[in-house]
């Protein structure tokens, strides 16, 4: 038997419990913040997972945990599209990762993008009774009680970081020495990026990593007096005053309509607004893809594609005097006049439209230009 509801109705805690106790085989699809997961059941034990957040890629969960560089990411996925070899297989090949390791942190993956879910506000659920992926995975039959109690004791943590954390767009920095030996390797490659100018955003995504793992590590350097926060930007809420979400995800589904001849880019951003905040609306869906296929010929237009190469059009030095989005920061940085735009978009956690996107705003601001072959 199927089930359809939201996360406000039936809690994560609840739905897991109803497929476990039921020794349930089927998908669970989980649609909410703009991310897709799929969770899959066999007799009631969870047998895999699979997520559109890029940070939840395999590749990328192995660069965040500091068992894979973004090269050898690259060279990885290069291989893979040749081969057509999963991912991980590739990796123990070229002896970037021990078949144990690998495993283990397979099953860390998947927990961890359930975890995720126990954190959002809102979302939407689907079970489809008896339907598993074509695709073989590697089966990891995960306990769903165990996983019930930790998602809920992330979700109690998570509450108790917002006290001191708010939001994203805080900025962390360290007042005093870390302990270096008591943090994770997951930490550790985040701590050269808590240097009092990157917002915990800009920190998950040049580390490959969620927010919350950044904004846990800086909750307890906060505790323990290592770490400050130097700056708060203000927050923009989604809501009108006295407005509701409905009322609002129609403003922006109607702003987004009508920019979209002249500016598909900003129409595409509202309508992203309009769907995180209603998405259930097929109307906002549509119009994406309208405004995709828009901003995909704009991009061929200015020379944006897979096989250009992109260098540096000003001194290094005069970066650092301009403002760049976190998102636009982790595309300069991976810009090295060796990288061509598909090398960039393999080893970036974000979508590769987005990633695309933010090519063609460059160039256009003169901070970057195609190398001549």
């Amino acid at each position: 038997m199927g089930i359809t509801g939201n996360l406000k109705t039936m809690q994560l805690s609840e739905l897991l419990q109803w497929l476990s106790l039921g020794q349930k085989t089927g998908t669970l699809l989980i649609e909410g913040h703009g991310v897709e997961k799929r969770i899959y059941f066999q007799v009631g034990r969870i047998n895999s997972s699979s997520s559109s957040d890029q940070r939840e890629y395999l590749g990328h969960f192995l660069v965040s945990h500091g068992y894979i560089t973004e090269e050898e990411l690259k060279m990885a996925m290069e291989v893979q599209e040749e081969s057509n070899i999963l991912l991980g297989k590739i990796l123990v090949m070229i002896n970037a990762i021990s078949e144990t390791d690998l495993l283990r942190l397979m099953r860390k993956k998947a927990e961890e993008s359930i975890y995720d879910v126990f954190l959002w506000e809102e979302g939407s659920f689907e079970f489809v009774d008896g339907e598993l992926p074509e695709l073989k995975m590697v089966p990891l039959s995960l306990d769903v009680t165990g996983i019930i109690m930790e998602g809920l004791r992330r979700y109690d943590e998570w509450q108790r970081i917002r006290l001191r954390v708010p939001d994203d767009k805080v900025i962390p920095m360290i007042v005093k020495p870390l302990n270096i030996d008591e943090l994770s390797e997951r930490e550790k490659l985040m701590v050269p990026y808590i240097d009092g100018q990157r917002p915990i955003e800009e920190i998950a995504l040049q580390t490959h990593n969620a927010e919350f793992s950044v904004a846990r590590l800086v909750f307890e350097g906060l505790r323990s007096g290592t770490m400050a926060l130097v700056e708060t930007a203000a927050s923009q809420s989604a809501m009108a005053v006295g407005g509701s979400v409905e009322s609002e995800a129609e403003r922006f589904y109607l702003r987004g309509m009508q920019t979209m001849r002249e500016d598909p880019q900003a129409a595409y951003r509202m309508l992203k607004v309009a769907s995180d905040l209603d998405p259930n609306d097929g109307r906002t869906t549509e119009a994406i893809r309208d405004a995709e296929r828009l901003i995909k010929a704009n991009l061929e237009k200015d020379g944006v594609k897979p096989t250009a190469i992109p260098e540096h059009a000003i001194p290094i030095a005069d970066l650092t005097t301009r403002t760049f989005s976190p998102q636009e920061g982790f595309v300069i940085s991976r810009i090295n006049g060796q990288w061509d735009v598909k090398s960039i978009m393999r080893v970036s956690p974000m979508k590769e439209l987005d990633v695309m996107m933010i090519f063609q705003r460059l160039l256009k601001a003169g901070v970057i230009r195609w190398k001549k072959k």
